[in-house]
């Protein structure tokens, strides 16, 4: 029994349902399969019998008339069979004998009663005769002399032959009516039988049908109990649990795919904490090159110097500049800032750059009050501020200007919860993925807005220079950079743009974005996409 058991958990769910397809449809096939065979032998031979009555009455009521009405036309005109259908377009008498004896004959085939066998029988007897009686008068129809004798054996011969047959007609009618009724005696009685049967199987296909599905459902259920506790196992956080399903079919395979899935998720969270490690390195690394002797040595010359001249309002300024530098990169550790303390830090490190480079270098800065509280990746601007100043407008005669600004930028999108996709870590004082998605969600922005979108609302901020500008070869290097499909030596240019790309991502997905905008002499135009975040 267990045996028996153990091999039937082990059929895959397909077959187990196909069982108990079989279970429920096969004697339901077999019943209904015996239903049709009997009652299409039984409707056969009903059909047949109300069919040869109803040919049978059309002969008990005109063929004796059609007869006897040929026949007297040919006695009484001196006609024989071919002139009086071709002068009175009359039946010849020849063709109703043939045509009424092969209806016979085909009643006689589909006739069962012995009976109405005989009479067949006897009408086909009958019509044999009748043609002989016919052809007599036929054949002296056209002589003088026989009008007396013809008129005789039309009476006594035509006459009493078609009453014969009509007589026979009306009897063979009488027995295919017994035999109508038999059979339709044994179709009740078949159908009784048939409503028994019904019932019977019905009732076993019901206590089979039960006893399957709580065997399926039991071999089904309890591995997929098992597959729930590990799925909210894993959901928790436990990548260790394996499920241990041994019977079952596809739950097994189901089982193992999970396994898998929960060994991989495991590696992909290692992965994960690992990536997150490399976005720390990256920030480090990103420090280390802003915090580099060169700057800070050339700084704190520039404070010795207007110290020994005695400018300490300018001393003042300097260190102030420095201090804010320092405080808004460090940030306490986080790895997210407000807008004011990211232009805040721009601007100090713009301010520090203007003690050396004043008669090369002007800036300009547009930052809205209304962005103030956004957030954004701290020391994202400084690296392009950077690049513009000693790629654009240290190597530029006459010196230039740095333009920094910020604007808003909406877009339409379907509702697609995969674009938060990234978006915040668990690090504190930065955005989880639901207070990113509610920040980015608002009222309706367009008129006859698609109820099934929403308005993306991103930030766009932009560095602008008037400096010497790229060629197209150095500005597709840079692009490539900008979407890490280049790597930047640390010594060389565009590693600080490969620095912030690769953080932008790390901390928004494939929600923000770097564009780069260049040409020979003219200048370069930075644009930095993120999304519009509240800061918490």
């Amino acid at each position: 029994m267990n045996k028996k058991h153990t091999l039937f958990n082990d059929l895959p769910i397909g077959q187990k349902l196909m069982l108990l397809s079989v279970v429920i449809i096969a004697p339901f096939v077999i019943v209904l399969t015996l239903f049709i065979f009997q009652i299409n032998r039984l409707t056969s031979s009903y059909d047949s019998v109300v069919r040869n009555i109803t040919s049978a009455n059309e002969y008990n009521i005109i063929f004796k008339e059609e007869v006897d009405s040929v026949m007297y036309q040919m006695v009484a005109r001196s006609l024989d069979k071919e002139e009086v259908e071709e002068e009175l377009s009359m039946t010849n008498p020849d063709r109703l004998i043939l045509r009424a004896e092969e209806s016979f004959r085909s009643m006689q085939k589909d006739t069962d009663s012995r009976e109405a066998q005989n009479r067949i029988n006897s009408i086909l007897n009958l019509l044999s005769t009748l043609r002989k009686r016919a052809d007599e008068i036929n054949d002296t129809v056209k002589i003088s002399g026989h009008y007396d004798e013809n008129m005789m054996r039309l009476d006594t011969d035509i006459r009493i032959i078609t009453e014969l047959i009509q007589e026979r007609i009306s009897e063979y009618i009488y027995y295919e009516s017994e035999s109508m009724e038999k059979t339709r005696r044994e179709i009740d009685e078949q159908r009784k039988v048939l409503i028994d049967i019904s019932i019977l199987t019905v009732f076993l296909i019901a206590a089979a049908t039960i006893f399957l599905s709580v065997l399926i459902s039991s071999s089904i259920t309890k591995p997929i109990d098992e597959l729930c506790h590990v799925t909210d196992e894993v959901a928790h956080g436990n990548f260790e649990i394996r499920s241990d399903i041994r019977s079952g079919g596809e739950l097994v395979q189901l089982g193992n795919s999970l396994n898998e899935m929960t060994e991989q998720l495991g590696t992909l969270v290692d992965n994960i904490k690992k990536e997150q490690i490399n976005s720390r390195n990256l920030e480090l690394r990103l420090l280390q090159a802003q915090i580099n002797p060169h700057f800070l040595y050339n700084t704190l010359d520039n404070i010795v110097w207007l110290a020994q001249d005695d400018q300490k309002e300018q001393v003042a300024s300097i260190v102030t500049s420095l201090s804010t530098f320092f405080r808004t990169t460090l940030s306490g550790g986080r790895d997210s800032v407000r807008i004011r303390d990211e232009i805040s830090h721009i601007k100090a490190y713009l301010e520090i750059q203007q003690f050396r480079y004043s008669d090369i270098m002007d800036y300009r800065i547009d930052a809205p009050e209304e962005f103030s509280n956004c957030s954004i990746i701290k020391m994202t601007l400084q690296p392009i501020v950077e690049n513009a100043l000693y790629h654009g407008l240290k190597n530029k005669r006459g010196g230039g200007r740095i333009e920094i600004s910020i604007r808003e930028r909406t877009q339409e999108i379907p509702k697609n919860p995969d674009i938060f996709k990234g978006v915040g870590v668990e690090a504190k004082g930065e955005l989880t993925g639901s207070r990113a998605e509610d920040s980015l969600q608002g009222e309706p922005l367009f008129e006859g807005q698609d109820p099934e979108s929403e308005i993306l609302r991103q930030l766009v901020l932009t560095v602008k220079d008037d400096g010497i500008g790229m060629s197209e070869e150095e500005l597709s290097r840079l692009t490539r950079i900008a979407e890490l499909k280049e790597k930047p030596s640390i010594e060389g240019s565009g590693f600080g743009i490969a620095n912030v790309a690769e953080r932008l991502r790390l901390n928004y997905g494939e929600n923000c974005g770097i564009s780069f905008e260049s040409r020979a002499g003219e200048g370069t135009t930075v644009e930095i996409i993120i999304p519009q975040l509240l800061y918490v």
